[in-house]
């Protein structure tokens, strides 16, 4: 497992540092700043990046919410912090979860346990996609208010990443979800689902027009609902190659 550390104090940050490498994570970026994190993030892909909430020039949080906006598989990310009273904003960053200053290994150890056992369930998911894939329908649970609803991908206009969570557009309504725009799109990879944004996924099937805006992207409009979304130029070029237009 790779680590990514942003801590402003040094002997906090070397401890962090310390207790990562004795439980075989291997730090291979650090930062001492909000300016310097976002830097170096951009040349490397940690699998977990640990965020100090107070910086001298901003905070940890602003940091996630650029690695949400920016990554297309995000690492996981824990905050770290000596104010218990952050724990709230944080889990509202799409964190896995938060370490209280001072360091102990013990709770480093928890985190990445907690990690492992995320990863093991992505792999039995990813491994029974060709098995679901199969099946003429399948269901995504996502919430509503106080309570969940099961969607058929045919019911999906589109899913949009936003800061905390997913939100899955419908003909009606617009749901939640936990879980992270790229298991929508391994999910939804044979079912007429595209990627047209590193925010959105679209349903080819609801699409009623495209229109050729700047930079010759696509400004999408649905039947059925008002909404219009623009692709990005990549996400333009790759719809053009996939429809051969």
């Amino acid at each position: 497992m790779k680590a990514f550390v942003l801590e402003d104090e040094c002997l906090s940050r070397e401890r962090l540092k310390r207790i990562l490498g004795n439980l075989n994570v291997k730090v291979e970026g650090e930062a001492e700043n909000k300016q310097e994190a976002l830097e170096k993030l951009k040349f490397i892909n940690p699998d977990v990046v640990f965020l100090d909430v107070k910086l001298p020039d901003g905070t940890g949080i602003e940091v996630a919410s650029y690695i949400i906006s920016n990554f297309e598989n995000p690492p996981y990310i824990v905050f770290v912090t000596a104010y218990g009273e952050y724990a709230l904003e944080a889990f509202k960053v799409n964190s896995i979860d938060y370490v209280l200053k001072p360091y102990k290994e013990e709770d480093i150890k928890r985190v990445l346990e907690k990690i492992n056992n995320f990863e093991n369930k992505k792999v039995a998911i990813t491994n029974m996609l060709p098995l679901v894939s199969k099946s003429e329908d399948i269901f995504i649970p996502v919430k509503y208010l106080n309570k969940y609803i099961l969607l058929k991908p045919s019911d999906i206009y589109y899913i949009k990443a936003e800061l905390s969570e997913t939100v899955i557009r419908t003909k009606d309504h617009e749901y939640l979800s936990n879980k992270r725009l790229y298991e929508f799109e391994q999910l939804l990879s044979n079912k007429g689902f595209f990627r047209t944004h590193k925010s959105f996924i679209v349903n080819l099937s609801k699409i009623k027009e495209m229109k050729v805006v700047e930079q010759s992207k696509f400004l999408i409009s649905f039947d059925g609902i008002p909404d219009t979304i623009k692709t990005s130029r990549d996400g333009a070029k790759f719809l053009r190659e996939f429809l051969d237009v």
